[in-house]
């Protein structure tokens, strides 16, 4: 009870002394710190006598520090400012450690690309507002290892479990959170239309249409007589001649509204075949289809007793 009181008193001390602000653990940024210290003397000069030192010091502290504890330190979150910068920072350090041999300095060298010396200079900046005086560190790294040594009870535990969820909602109900949100409901409310009409204009292409369209088809290079039978913008249903069957995969042309249309040919029987169009046709031209009225004696501006042609 006394030590916890005397914990605390030279804890308010410190906070009123120099504290920058209250932080989380100023012990784990003191962690964090040295590392920055150590990576930006291997960044300058890797070949020094301390290059073997340094590289085991980096493996040590970065081991005992989490993500969470990070966040939770600099008072960030993982995805945008100094939070997901400190991330960065450390996913960082794992690299460096993973391709660095001890036996060779010159192996950070490639470690130290223009975006991770970038983060270097943010981690910095950052450290600059965030270090702790030697009394808050001092402190912190006590309670931590009190911590550490009697463990946390059921209460302790869902005390932290009750912290973590108000810095959540704080989290969300920051400004910056809110204006983010916002900008998605402007973003969301302009975009629904849009994607309304883009619905509803694909529901249309795809739409099939009864008609009798006479017409005529190219099949191995054969022009024969045929009656679509439906259309759409995408494939059409064909009545072809019963001596003139079109094989399933079968390249074919089409004759609409004075143009040859190209497709293949999904599905077949002795009637009738389905035709993908290979390049979506208009509704116009699917309207103009549905409105034509072939007459008696003509079939698409081809007589229809006509008979077959080869235009080889």
């Amino acid at each position: 009870m006394i030590r916890r009181l005397g914990l605390s008193v030279s804890l308010a001390i410190g906070t009123l002394v120099a504290a920058p602000s209250a932080l989380a653990d100023c012990a784990l940024i003191n962690q964090l710190d040295k590392l920055h210290i150590i990576q930006s003397r291997l960044a300058r000069d890797p070949d020094t006598a301390l290059f073997a030192t340094d590289i085991r010091q980096l493996r040590t502290i970065s081991a005992g520090i989490s993500d969470r504890a990070t966040l939770e330190a600099v008072e960030g979150n993982r995805f945008t400012g100094h939070g997901a910068a400190f991330l960065h920072f450390l996913q960082n350090t794992q690299s460096l450690l993973q391709f660095t041999s001890l036996d060779d300095p010159q192996s950070v060298h490639r470690h130290f690309s223009r975006p991770t010396r970038d983060n270097l200079a943010l981690i910095g900046d950052n450290l600059i507002t965030l270090r702790c005086n030697e009394t808050q560190i001092a402190v912190d790294a006590a309670i931590a290892a009190e911590r550490g040594a009697g463990g946390n009870s059921d209460a302790e535990d869902l005390a932290e479990v009750g912290d973590t969820l108000t810095r959540l909602a704080g989290e969300v109900l920051r400004p910056r959170t809110a204006i983010i949100l916002l900008l998605l409901a402007g973003v969301t409310a302009l975009a629904l239309p849009l994607v309304k009409r883009w619905i509803v204009l694909r529901q249309r292409r795809a739409k099939r249409h009864n008609t009798i369209y006479s017409t005529q088809y190219l099949s191995k290079k054969h022009k024969i007589n045929g009656t679509l039978i439906d259309i759409n913008c995408h494939g059409a249903k064909l009545r072809h001649e019963m001596d003139s069957p079109l094989p399933k995969g079968q390249a074919v042309e089409i004759a609409i509204c004075d143009q040859w249309i190209e497709g293949h040919v999904m599905w077949s029987n002795a009637h009738y075949s389905g035709v993908q169009f290979r390049k979506t046709l208009s509704l116009s031209d699917v309207a103009a289809v549905c409105a034509t009225k072939d007459g008696p004696e003509m079939q698409n501006g081809a007589p229809r007793d006509a008979a077959s042609q080869n235009i080889s």
